[in-house]
């Protein structure tokens, strides 16, 4: 049976969760810091339930000591609403998992499910610096190696994280940097655009459906199941109606979801990404999006540099999209190569990448001069 080790010093949240928990999982409580690590050398739990707030030291702290031991259990944080900052902190030390106080039951029932069902993987999951993962981020700027480097950190963590940048930065090609080189790289990646789908169709294409729930409406899965067991990216998050929010909030939280017209609860096992080129704190002074929801999805952050910030990455880039197209024969004219600097790259990578491949055709074939460097 399942060990938790539940470390909080209120005896009735205690008394609850044995009660609760008792047919499926064992349970021992432990009400401060010193006593949670004494029991926890003595029983060595599958899983921990770690509050952040203890009479004695900081969740924190006991969290540095779990994770120094081998093969570590897998460690939930309980948290209040105002402390959120800190659990960040906390995942990207290593922590699975937050939530929280006060939860709902089902909420960390499914919480613990999954990370019961990802022990075996996170114990197995040797950590790769695999060039090929990352062959797709072209660069040697300081920002990129900055955002290469945590790449590799959020990598081996289960939490969702929050990819922001402009358009055509490479938003996708991070999300897969990150898929790619997790303990579910084996698994399956679905990228879906929240802002390419019409409003109705939204949580049938994410959630699927059941026949009949609609006009026209098939028994199929949605992104979310064909995702189980890997990754899922939502691109373009910030398009994503209130609606809908609302039931990916419920969705992340509680770990399971119901098709549209469905009353089977569908249990999930995936990581969640997010990627948005809006401010999306901004949307949630303004109202457009769910701040629970904006909280939950940016647990851990990347921010991807826009090209105007790389200008060191703009030769590679070239030279990259010219071996591409079997070009890799021509070479930029100095003259050529100021033009594309003193650019400003409002479409970023994805703009450049059309302007090098429209200079290939307009030169001579051996040489691609300023005048072959045209911007849209």
């Amino acid at each position: 049976m399942i060990r938790i080790l539940f470390i909080d010093d209120d005896p009735q949240a205690q008394k609850t969760l044995s009660m609760v928990l008792q047919e499926d999982y064992t349970v021992v409580s432990a009400l401060t810091a010193a006593e949670g690590l004494d029991v926890l050398e003595k029983t060595d739990p599958d899983v921990v339930l770690l509050d952040i707030n203890l009479p004695d030291r900081s969740g924190l702290d006991v969290l540095d000591e779990i994770l120094q031991r081998p093969a570590a259990p897998a460690t939930i944080m309980l948290t209040a609403y105002g402390e959120v900052e800190f659990v960040k902190r906390a995942i990207q030390a290593g922590a699975y998992d937050y939530l929280l106080k006060p939860y709902v039951l089902e909420q960390l029932e499914g919480t613990i499910r999954r990370a019961v069902e990802n022990i075996a993987l996170r114990r197995a999951y040797i950590p790769s610096a695999d060039p090929q993962v990352m062959g797709k981020l072209i660069g040697e700027s300081r920002v990129l190696k900055e955002l290469k480097s945590l790449i590799g950190r959020f990598a081996a963590a289960d939490s969702p994280v929050l990819i922001q940048g402009e358009s055509g930065t490479g938003k996708e090609l991070v999300a897969r940097a990150l898929h790619g080189l997790s303990p579910r790289k084996e698994g399956t990646f679905q990228a879906i655009n929240c802002g390419a789908i019409p409003e109705t169709l939204v949580e049938a294409e994410m959630f699927g459906s059941e026949k009949g729930a609609y006009t026209g409406a098939t028994t199929r899965a949605g992104c979310f199941e064909r995702a189980d067991g890997g990754t899922i990216l939502l691109d373009e998050i910030g398009e994503l109606p209130l609606k809908a929010q609302v039931t990916l909030l419920r969705v992340l939280e509680f770990k399971e979801l119901y098709r549209v017209g469905g009353t089977k609860a569908i249990s999930l096992n995936l990581r969640v990404l997010s990627a948005t080129n809006r401010d999306l704190k901004q949307e949630v002074e303004e109202g457009r999006f769910r701040e629970d929801l904006y909280y939950r999805i940016n647990v851990l952050f990347l921010s991807v540099p826009p090209l105007r910030s790389r200008d060191e990455d703009v030769s590679l880039l070239c030279a990259y999209f010219l071996q591409q197209q079997r070009q890799s024969n021509l070479r930029i004219h100095p003259q050529g190569l100021e033009k594309l600097l003193n650019h400003s790259w409002p479409g970023n990578i994805r703009e450049l990448r059309n302007v090098i491949e429209r200079a290939a055709v307009l030169s001579d074939g051996t040489e691609i001069q300023a005048r072959d460097i045209q911007f849209s």
